[in-house]
């Protein structure tokens, strides 16, 4: 294992950011993520984002259609299949999902914003969008292989990893998507979920996102 650190600007000055040289398993290196005590969380995701976080959702990614038929049939499978878990006992599956559908519905008078997509052609909601600027969940944080609570300092930073990954979600992928007549219209996303034991719709945490025409 290769450790290498490297100096980040942090709002609050210097912080030494340590990243730690592991195998994914298929014999290609990747960069664990973690922070010392007090680090910048805004800071960190804006490190990672473009070399790490979209390119790692890129790249797993299934089609929503595939992974819903999947899911349905056995989650376990699914998950071993296309999805990332932490490993510690009990924890639910994460899924990168490539999300092409309708708009069916919108709601958009609220800061934690949402669109319901049907997927599937068949009328029905199968995911539901986050638009934020509130985003819910830690979907984002928890798809990430080479990030691991047990390298941050406690639950509070770990968590503040999470509420920043979310941000940065919204400043980039959703932030100046246009908010009236979404209804009819087509979109592209790419993004992540957890299954927690509930069925469609599942609730898509985007990282990229396009929205067509009706």
């Amino acid at each position: 294992m290769l450790l290498v650190f490297a100096v980040a600007a942090g709002l609050g000055g210097c912080k030494l950011e340590k990243h730690v040289a592991t195998n994914d398993g298929d014999g290609q290196a990747q960069q664990v993520v973690s922070s010392d005590p007090g680090g910048d969380m805004d800071a960190l995701v804006a490190d990672i984002w473009s070399k790490q976080v979209l390119p790692h959702l890129q790249q797993t990614a299934t089609d929503m259609a595939v992974l819903g038929d999947a899911i349905a049939g056995d989650v376990d499978v699914a998950g071993e299949a296309h999805g990332y878990r932490p490993s510690s006992e009990g924890s639910p599956w994460n899924f990168a999902a490539r999300v092409q559908g309708t708009i069916l519905a919108a709601r958009t008078d609220t800061r934690a914003a949402t669109a319901e997509v049907d997927v599937t052609a068949d009328g029905k909601a199968d995911v539901i969008l986050q638009l934020g600027p509130v985003i819910r969940g830690t979907a984002l944080r928890d798809i990430l292989p080479f990030v691991d609570f047990s390298s941050f300092t406690d639950q509070i930073e770990f968590a503040q990893l999470s509420r920043s990954l979310n941000t940065r979600a919204y400043e980039s992928a959703l932030k100046d998507l246009p908010r009236d007549d979404l209804v009819g219209k087509t979109v592209d996303v790419l993004g992540a979920f957890t299954v927690r034991g509930d069925g469609p719709p599942y609730l898509i945490t985007p990282v990229e996102t396009k929205i067509g025409g009706s």
